[in-house]
């Protein structure tokens, strides 16, 4: 698979991300209070490295798309970093004027970058940290293909992380700011963005190939915001009498690639034909397409083999659920509330919710835990239903279904289950040792000391002869000249002899 391949479909699932995390609530009346908006701000690398990592630099049409997702209402903003960190996009309200300033700024997404500060993108982007308003639900989602490394000294950005990770870091998650981090590149620090989507109850994700990266970042996505969705079957998709807009976001694996949609009618549309309430949106890695007032019924969807899409509904009717955390404790029991909502607020009269039937599902590392089944209608309208405790660590998908006489809504929830790690038994007892594991160990003991024998012996002998070859020469030199004769028959004698005695 090419570079190119690997990165659209990375891409593609940070457009997914960043889109899923900013939809929008139905409006409702006024004594029925909203919930949290979503609050957006993303940090974009250019440092210099992306030239390698995003050769085509597909962070602005990326940018492009999440811009013309946002909901009038949210806030979001955008900056890039480098070795500083610059705001492109202010951290407003989204409506009108900011979208088209938000356009104009993609342009700035480049490769101009020295080095990669992590830190001081994160201060500029939790500027109001202590501040912030309650009825906004912030997320940071952090894209980069490197490390800390804000200096030339290393000891300076092994510094600046470790104070990141024990200071910043765990300040965020306290106050509730998850930072979903997400690596562009296999030179990225991977240990330290998952440290840091962790102490954050945020989300870390890996590029490795596009196959990979749409499974991940679909899940990844769906556990921070949840999304009630029409289901898609094979390429049709039923849109019922409560839905006053959809919108097909269609991810694809090749560029150039044809996608068209069919109504109930048979109307055909397409990117090239322009239609009343129908809108498009296509670049080299995705189509997306907005129809308002669409016709009920069966819809169908062409696009080429492989390609993934995902139909959200805006509708009169909402299906709500509290999301599960993005991580839970293996052993944990949790509980999900699941609501019908209209423009009127929750619905609790029993003659309506009986017209549904509510089914939960679990798939998880050890396969499917069914918890599915009718669920009586609650008097409140608020039904709740006991997810139970998982053991095993992974990630685990709890799928809520919820179908009517021509109404079908799912939403699918993704959380990771941390299993704590066995702590190592400790034993007094020595542990026994196999026999043959002894084998090796002596036969490479005499191996060696037969070596040194043998160098111990070379070296001896060598000295050795050194030190006779030095006697030699001093013994020749003693001897004198050629010449010389030597005296024989003559001994020492007894100075008391007088000198007669004789030799012998």
């Amino acid at each position: 698979m090419s570079v190119l391949q690997r990165l659209t479909g990375f891409i593609s699932r940070f457009v997914l991300l960043c889109a899923l995390l900013l939809s929008a609530s139905a409006h409702l009346q006024a004594q029925t209070p909203l919930g949290p908006q979503p609050d957006l701000r993303l940090l974009i690398d250019i440092s210099g490295s992306m030239k390698e990592s995003d050769p085509d630099n597909l962070r602005g049409p990326a940018l492009e798309l999440i811009v013309r997702l946002l909901p009038d209402g949210a806030r979001a903003g955008v900056w890039i970093f480098g070795e500083d960190v610059q705001q492109i996009v202010p951290h407003q309200v989204v409506d009108a004027q900011w979208r088209e300033r938000a356009l104009d700024a993609v342009a700035r997404i480049d490769n101009s970058g020295q080095r990669t500060n992590i830190p001081a993108a994160l201060a500029a982007a939790t500027y109001d940290l202590g501040s912030m308003d309650p009825t906004y639900r912030t997320s940071v989602v952090l894209l980069t293909d490197g490390k800390v490394d804000l200096s030339a000294s290393p000891m300076a950005n092994a510094t600046a992380t470790r104070d990141l990770l024990a200071n910043t870091a765990p300040e965020l998650g306290a106050t509730g700011i998850p930072v979903h981090t997400i690596a562009l590149s296999e030179e990225a620090d991977w240990t330290f963005l998952r440290a840091l989507a962790n102490s954050t109850a945020g989300l870390a994700e890996k590029a490795r190939t596009a196959a990979q990266l749409t499974e991940i970042f679909v899940q990844s996505l769906e556990m921070v915001a949840p999304t009630a969705r029409v289901p898609v079957v094979g390429n049709i998709f039923l849109i019922d009498d409560t839905v006053d807009e959809f919108t097909a976001l269609v991810f694809l694996q090749e560029a150039g690639a044809e996608v068209t949609l069919t109504s109930p009618g048979g109307s055909v549309y397409s990117p090239e034909q322009g239609a009343e309430g129908v809108h498009w949106f296509e670049s080299s890695q995705f189509a997306l397409v907005t129809v308002t007032s669409p016709e009920r019924g069966a819809w169908t969807l062409a696009a080429p083999d492989g390609a993934r899409s995902r139909v959200s509904v805006i509708s009169d009717l909402k299906l709500e659920v509290d999301p599960l955390p993005n991580s839970l404790p293996a052993g944990r029991v949790s509980e999900l509330g699941i609501r019908l909502r209209d423009a009127e607020g929750v619905i609790s009269q029993p003659e309506l919710l009986q017209l549904f039937t509510l089914a939960v599902q679990v798939t998880g590392p050890d396969g499917y835990i069914d918890v599915s089944g009718r669920y009586p209608a609650p008097a409140t309208g608020e039904y709740r239903v006991s997810v139970p405790a998982f053991e095993r660590g992974g990630r685990y998908q709890v799928l809520v279904q919820l179908r009517g006489e021509t109404l079908e809504r799912e939403l699918p929830l993704y959380v990771e289950v941390i299993a704590e790690e066995a702590a190592p038994a400790i034993s007094t007892r020595p542990a026994e040792v196999p026999e043959q594991d002894l084998q090796r160990p002596a036969v490479t003991l005499i191996a060696l000391l037969l070596l040194a024998l043998a160098v111990a012996f070379w070296v001896y002998r060598r000295r050795r002869k050194r030190k006779m070859a030095i006697w030699q020469r001093r013994f020749d030199a003693s001897r004198g000249g050629a010449d010389d004769t030597v005296v024989s028959g003559l001994s020492a004698t007894d100075p008391d002899s007088g000198g007669n005695e004789k030799a012998p």
